[in-house]
């Protein structure tokens, strides 16, 4: 008669009576428990920073690569054996902009529609294979493919999207100036990387530090926490309205602002290194501690002297400020006594040229987040995108055109095209009805009640915060 008990069961991989062998940490196939802890850990910690901290992160890392390519380029071309430096140059510079042009509205679009923490990500993990792979590239024809590549990946437009989800209207300029800072930090260190490690580490050696740099973006972006709504698995948030609000007088000097911000950044700092080398004959040390000056100054404007004055003369009327001022860096840059009266001065005033230029964009982005607020229903990250693929074609255009004239027409030729290109962004504003009417009614950004009206009166609109939507 059974008894009902059941036999006892012998552990498995031993004998009876033996206690079973216990699995080492991981052997199951998961992570050990270390690794597990570690990673809480950075996340936790993470998580107490401010949520637009990645966005500043992957935006310091895009920078910092550009900062250790753009002085160091005519002197690699030079040991590769390249004699027209200034066309290599100028097609190199201006492949990797051009792909910007062509993917900036594709990021927009995604960080809307699919969150731009995502957005962010990917792009960064473009930047980490394609800067690592710049520190191959051994002939002119691969860098100009290396760097189009590189350029497909630029986060900036995520990174200003996550910034627009997070940040209050009224306190844009502020955050721009951030943002701004993070740009300049990317030229300070990337400045200092050039002027320190070149002589020793060569080429190779910079870019490898950039795909560095962008790794730990990388990483620091994937354990910050989420600032976006939660959605279900693939199903992207409805967008609308985008359409229309391309089609506004708003956009029109929206593009065309960003189009000349692109074009005089580029058009500073691919004819600053050419410039210091050929007709000063500074060595690539000098070069990059020239860019280190140049970025320190414009950390005071970005953090400092922007934000106030947005504030306090509203978008359109620092706009107006920076493009007339701007002019005269030009006009003494296309000027041979004083350019050529030495290198200190010509870097100086680049500076100088530069500076103003900076103060028109960070208010000119600032108009792509109103107009997004203003005409669509979640789209002020494709608005965004729009408005900087204006920025990157300006990029993409300045240094090809901006080198080849410099070498074909004289020195002052890029300074004298400098002048044409603001006085047509002037004559844009005037003819789309903005200016002169803005520029008596526009309000500062001080109060949520006067920030959106930012670029509403060329339309029209009622003096009233529209609604905001969920992507601001």
């Amino acid at each position: 008669m059974a008894s009902g008990r059941q036999p006892p069961q012998m552990p498995t991989g031993g004998r009876m009576g033996e206690r079973p062998m216990e699995s080492p940490p991981g052997a199951e196939g998961g992570p050990p428990p270390m690794l597990i802890d570690s990673l809480k850990a950075a996340q936790g910690a993470c998580s107490r920073i401010p949520p637009e901290s990645s966005a500043l992160a992957c935006t310091f890392a895009d920078y910092f690569g550009l900062c250790v390519l753009a002085p160091t380029l005519p002197f690699y071309l030079e040991e590769i054996g390249v004699t027209d430096l200034e066309l290599w140059m100028g097609i190199i510079l201006s492949a990797q902009f051009a792909a910007i042009v062509i993917s900036n509205p594709a990021w927009g679009i995604m960080a809307d529609r699919y969150g731009a923490k995502l957005a962010l990500l990917l792009t960064m993990l473009g930047d980490t294979v394609f800067f690592g792979v710049t520190a191959a590239a051994t002939t002119p024809p691969s860098l100009v493919v290396v760097r189009f590549l590189a350029g497909l990946f630029s986060p900036l437009v995520p990174a200003l999207a996550l910034i627009f989800k997070v940040v209050p209207a009224e306190r844009t300029n502020k955050a721009l100036g951030t943002y701004s800072l993070a740009i300049c930090a990317g030229y300070v260190l990337g400045s200092a990387i050039v002027g320190a490690l070149y002589d020793r580490f060569g080429f190779a050696g910079v870019q490898t530090t950039a795909a560095f740099v962008a790794v730990l973006a990388a990483a620091f972006t994937l354990l910050s926490p989420s600032v976006e709504a939660p959605r279900a698995a693939g199903v992207p948030v409805k967008v609308s309205g985008v359409g229309a609000a391309l089609q506004t007088p708003a956009f029109l000097v929206f593009a065309a602002t960003q189009f000349y911000t692109g074009f005089a950044m580029n058009l500073g700092f691919s004819v600053l290194p050419i410039a210091l080398r050929a007709e000063f004959g500074w060595n690539v040390t000098q070069v990059g501690f020239a860019f280190l000056a140049l970025a320190g100054a414009l950390a005071f404007q970005f953090i400092y002297a922007v934000p106030t004055l947005m504030s306090k003369l509203g978008i359109e009327r620092l706009i107006a400020l920076a493009l007339l001022v701007v002019l005269l860096p030009s006009a003494l840059l296309a000027s041979p006594p004083v350019r050529e009266y030495s290198g200190v001065l010509f870097s100086a005033l680049v500076l100088f040229h530069v500076s103003f230029m900076t103060a028109a964009q960070l208010p000119a982005i600032a108009r792509g987040r109103f107009i997004g607020m203003r005409h669509t229903q979640n789209g002020t990250g494709a608005v965004t995108g729009a408005g900087r693929t204006f920025f990157a074609l300006g990029q993409a255009v300045a240094p090809a055109v901006s080198l080849v004239a410099y070498s074909r027409l004289g020195p002052a030729a890029p300074w004298i095209m400098h002048i044409l290109v603001v006085l047509a962004t002037i004559a844009v504003h005037v003819l789309a009805g903005v200016w002169p009417m803005e520029l008596r009614t526009h309000p500062p950004i001080s109060s949520p009640a006067t920030a959106t009206v930012a670029v509403l009166a060329v339309e029209g609109a009622p003096a009233s915060l529209p609604a905001t939507n969920s992507s601001v």
